[in-house]
């Protein structure tokens, strides 16, 4: 009898425990309450242009709009930032009519605001910083002697209002001692927002090609941009204006003419942190002459392996429609490299 009390006082004891533990993780929950009478438990991340974002078990990231919010409550301190600009840091409680609080130990009491005055949650920092670069490299010695060597890098340093990019890339290869490519691009950018998702922009680039008899093209050029997404997953732009081209040759005539530009940025994690798809694509087209077209793309896949260090398989290519004498208009390139992306 003295066992089988002693056993059951074990299995009220975990089944008390289970409970415990079930509460609790019930009441460390956020709360998001809906207009429409909805409520969703999970982990407040962030709100960001009219849209909050919340972590579920059950649904992974949920977007919501925040017209749509009727009230919410968190359980660790978040940053709120008003519609002037005013931030407040600490834990949300829900209040009645369209309010709520926000309580903090560093303040004296809790502070009040209308939830339709709340602009941004959790606001990324004021300046955000990216550098990736790649390097692919092959040595082959014996009956065939070739040396490959690739590197691109770009940074990108992000405000509120303002992107600044610079970045480059360089090709050469070898094949029994003579020199069978030799390429060399750099480009910079500048981008102001003045809307939240329109841009205005300057660029400049300038490429160097041997093997298609190209001494020197630059460009420079302005115009307008839409940032479609921008995020840790997806990333997409597209961009138009114009833009001067003046080209250089070894041999060939030298030509200069005003171009339309169009741009294309996208990026996408198709599994969360272990694949991304890439697609980098620049026109120019002569406003003059139908003949005047030049095609610049990057096209692959970034695996993530180690840290900050990913392997890259993509597809460059250039196309030019009015080429130096006897050269092809496209070339072609396959690389794999190793790379490095860091951010904050």
């Amino acid at each position: 009898m003295r066992e089988y009390i002693k056993g059951k006082s074990v299995s009220v004891l975990l089944l008390a425990v289970i409970f415990v533990l079930l509460i609790c993780g019930t009441v460390s929950a956020d709360e998001v309450w809906l207009k429409n009478g909805d409520r969703l438990t999970g982990k407040v991340l962030s709100l960001e242009a009219g849209i909050i974002v919340i972590s579920t078990a059950y649904a992974g990231d949920v977007s919501i709009n925040w017209a749509e919010v009727l009230n919410l409550k968190t359980e660790e301190p978040i940053r709120v930032v008003l519609s002037d600009e005013t931030n407040v840091q600490g834990r949300v409680q829900p209040g009645e009519g369209g309010k709520i609080s926000v309580t903090a130990d560093k303040l004296d009491a809790p502070v009040s605001m209308d939830l339709a005055n709340v602009t941004v949650i959790n606001p990324k920092p004021l300046l955000r910083t990216t550098l990736r670069s790649n390097l692919g490299a092959s040595i082959t010695s014996g009956n065939t002697d070739r040396e490959d060597f690739y590197a691109d890098v770009e940074f990108v340093s992000r405000t509120t209002q303002n992107r600044y990019t610079i970045g480059g890339l360089y090709r050469r290869a070898e094949s029994e001692n003579v020199k069978t490519e030799d390429k060399t691009m750099g480009y910079m950018q500048y981008d102001h927002f003045f809307w939240e998702k329109w841009y205005a922009y300057a660029n400049t680039s300038a490429e160097q090609d041997d093997f298609k008899d190209l001494d020197l093209r630059y460009n420079l050029g302005a115009g307008l941009g839409y940032q479609f997404i921008e995020s840790e997953r997806t990333n997409l732009s597209l961009e138009g204006g114009v833009s001067y081209v003046n080209e250089n040759y070894n041999i060939g005539e030298d030509d200069s003419f005003t171009a339309g530009r169009w741009g294309l940025r996208f990026d996408h994690f198709l599994l969360a942190d272990s694949l991304q798809f890439f697609l980098y694509h620049t026109g120019l087209q002569s406003l003059e002459s139908a003949d005047d077209l030049v095609l610049l793309n990057q096209t692959g896949f970034r695996v993530p392996f180690y840290k900050n260090l990913n392997l890259t398989a993509q597809m460059n290519w250039d196309y030019d429609k009015s080429p130096s004498p006897d050269k092809k208009e496209s070339d072609y390139a396959y690389i794999f490299s190793v790379g490095y992306l860091w951010g904050n």
